[in-house]
C-alpha cells in the first residue's frame, strides 16, 4: 500500500462521518433539506429584503468606491487605521473564494444537479451580496487595533464585543465567539486547504499523464512542494498576502473568464440551446432525484460555500482595511460574491454544459470535468487551466491561513510562537489533503466550512438592527441609494460628482 492510499483509507471514513453529522437534514416530500444550507438561504433572503435589494441599487456605488471615484474631505483628513487597501482586501477575499471552489466546485454541482444548478447558483450569488454587506460591516465596526498597528477582526470580535450586553444571549457571547474561532480553525485546516490542494494535484497528475504520471499514487510530493511555498509566504502576514493577491487575482480571473468565453465561442451554435436547457432544468430536472427543489438546494449549497457569505471569513480580511468608514467597505465587499459566483462560478458551469462534457461523467466530478470541457476546444487549454488553478490554489490557501491564524491567535494569544505553530500545522494538512479522495474532500470541506455559519449567523441576525442603522446613516449622509435623504434626491448628480466625491 502506497502512502497516498494509506492516508485516504484512514481519513476518508472519518471525513464521511463528520460530513454526515454536520449535514443533518429533514426530508420533505422525498427531498432532503440540509439545516445549514437552509439557514444560509434564509439569512441571504432576509438581508436582501431588509436592505431593499442592496445588491441592485448598491452595485453602482460599490464600483464607484473601489475605483476611487468618490472623495470626501471628512474622510480624507482622518488618519486611516489598517494594514491593507480596500482593493487588496477585495482581491484577497475573491482569491479565497473564486478559485478552485468555483473551478472544481461548480463542476461538482453540475455533475450532480445537472445544468439547472447554474440558474440557482447565480441567484444565490445575487442574494449573498446583502448578507456579505452585513457581516463585513460588523467586522469593521467591532475590529480590534493592536498596539503595533496590526488589526484583529472578524466574528470572534463582533460576537464578543457587540453581544456581551444583549439581554438574551449576552452571557453566552464569550463562549459563542470561542466556538466560532474553533470552527474557523477546523474549517481552514480540515476544509479549505484539503479541497484546494486535492483539486490542484488531481489536475497536475491528469495533464502530466494521468495513471502514467510521475505523480500518480504519490500526490503527496506535490503537496509537500506547495506546503513549503505556502509556509514561506504566509509568514509575511496579511500585507504579503494582499500584495500577492492584488497582482495575481485580477489577472487569473480575467484570463479564466476569457478562456471560458473562447470555449463558448467555439460552441456558439449550442449557446442558445444551453440557455434554454439551464432554465428548463432549473425547474424540471430530468436526472436529479428530488426535482427542482434538490436542484435549488445544490445550487445554493455550492454558491454559499464558494462565496463564503454568512460564514464570517470575509470580515476577517476586510477588518484589516485602511479605513474609518465600515459601511463604505461593506459596499465594496458585496463585489466579492458577484465576481466569484455570478462571473467565475457560472462561467465554469456554463462551459461544462455548452461543451456537453457533463453528459460523459457519473458521480461527483471536480476539476477533471472542467479540464475536459476546456480541452474539448484546444489541447493546450487544460495546461492553461492547470496554471490558473495552481495560482488560484496558492492564493486561496494563503488567505485561508490568515483566517485560521486570526482565529488561532484569538484562542491562544497573538505571539510569534502561537502563530508559527498554526502555520506548521496548516502546511502539514496541505500534504495530507493532496492524497485524499475527492468525494471525501468535498464533503468534509463543505461540512467544516458551512458549520461556521451557525455562530456567525446567530450574531448577524441579533445585530441586524445595528447594520440597518449604520446603512441608513451612511446613505442619508452621502445621499446614496434607497435610504438616502429624500430632500436631496434632486441633487443626486451634483452630490455624486465634483467636490463632494467620497474617498474611503
Amino acid at each position: 500500500m502506497n502512502l497516498d492510499t494509506a492516508i485516504d483509507t484512514f481519513l476518508s471514513p472519518i471525513a464521511d462521518k463528520i460530513s454526515g453529522i454536520i449535514f443533518s437534514s429533514i426530508t420533505i416530500h422525498g427531498v432532503k433539506i440540509e439545516f445549514l444550507v437552509a439557514l444560509l438561504m434564509i439569512a441571504a433572503f432576509y438581508f436582501t429584503i431588509r436592505t431593499r435589494f442592496i445588491g441592485i441599487w448598491g452595485f453602482k456605488h460599490a464600483i464607484q468606491l473601489i475605483t476611487k471615484n468618490y472623495e470626501h474631505k471628512e474622510i480624507r483628513v482622518k488618519k486611516k487605521k489598517g494594514e491593507v487597501s480596500a482593493f487588496q482586501a477585495l482581491t484577497a477575499t475573491i482569491s479565497a473564494s473564486a478559485g478552485i471552489g468555483n473551478v472544481a466546485g461548480s463542476a461538482a454541482a453540475v455533475s450532480i444537479g445537472g445544468p439547472g444548478v447554474i440558474f440557482w447558483m447565480i441567484l444565490a450569488g445575487f442574494f449573498s451580496m446583502a448578507l456579505k454587506f452585513g457581516e463585513v460591516l460588523l467586522g469593521l465596526k467591532f475590529r480590534k487595533v493592536n498596539p503595533d498597528g496590526t488589526i484583529a477582526g472578524g466574528p470572534m470580535y463582533y460576537i464578543e464585543g457587540a453581544l456581551k450586553n444583549n439581554k438574551y444571549i449576552g452571557k453566552f457571547a464569550p463562549h459563542l465567539s470561542k466556538i466560532y474561532a474553533i470552527c474557523c480553525i477546523f474549517a481552514m485546516i480540515g476544509g479549505w486547504n484539503l479541497f484546494q490542494i486535492n483539486a490542484m494535484t488531481t489536475q497536475i497528475t491528469e495533464v502530466t499523464g494521468g495513471d502514467k504520471s510521475f505523480f500518480a499514487n504519490q500526490s503527496w510530493l506535490l503537496g509537500l512542494i506547495v506546503a513549503v511555498i505556502t509556509y514561506f509566504t504566509i509568514i509575511g502576514g496579511i500585507k504579503a498576502i494582499g500584495k500577492f493577491t492584488s497582482k495575481v487575482t485580477p489577472v487569473m480571473c480575467t484570463l479564466y473568464v476569457l478562456t471560458a468565453f473562447a470555449v463558448c465561442i467555439y460552441n456558439i451554435g449550442h449557446v442558445p440551446h444551453t440557455f434554454a436547457l439551464i432554465l428548463k432544468e432549473a425547474f424540471h430536472p430530468k436526472a436529479l432525484a428530488g426535482g427542482w427543489m434538490m436542484c435549488m438546494l445544490w445550487g445554493f449549497r455550492r454558491a454559499m460555500f464558494a462565496n463564503e457569505s454568512g460564514l464570517g471569513t470575509a470580515p476577517i480580511a476586510f477588518s484589516a482595511v485602511k479605513t474609518n468608514n465600515p459601511v463604505a467597505q461593506a459596499f465594496i465587499a458585496m463585489l466579492q460574491p458577484f465576481v466569484d459566483t455570478v462571473i467565475v462560478g457560472s462561467a465554469t458551469a456554463f462551459v461544462i454544459v455548452v461543451s456537453g462534457e457533463y453528459l460523459h461523467t457519473s458521480g461527483i466530478a471536480g476539476i477533471e470535468l472542467t479540464s475536459k470541457a476546456f480541452g474539448s476546444v484546444c489541447p493546450f487549454f487544460p495546461i492553461l487551466l492547470t496554471f490558473m488553478a495552481s495560482c488560484f490554489v496558492l492564493s486561496t490557501m494563503l488567505c485561508g491561513s490568515y483566517y485560521g491564524i486570526k482565529a488561532w491567535n484569538y484562542l491562544f494569544g497573538d505571539t510569534k510562537l502561537t502563530t508559527r505553530t498554526f502555520q506548521v500545522i496548516y502546511c502539514i494538512f496541505i500534504i495530507i489533503g493532496s492524497a485524499m479522495n475527492f468525494k471525501s474532500i468535498i464533503n468534509l470541506s463543505d461540512a467544516f466550512t458551512l458549520f461556521l455559519a451557525v455562530p456567525n449567523l446567530i450574531a448577524v441576525f441579533m445585530l441586524s438592527d445595528i447594520i440597518m442603522k449604520e446603512l441608513k446613516r451612511y446613505c442619508k449622509k452621502y445621499n446614496v441609494g434607497l435610504f438616502k435623504n429624500n430632500e436631496e434626491r434632486e441633487n443626486d448628480e451634483e452630490r455624486l460628482s465634483g467636490d463632494s466625491k467620497i474617498k474611503v
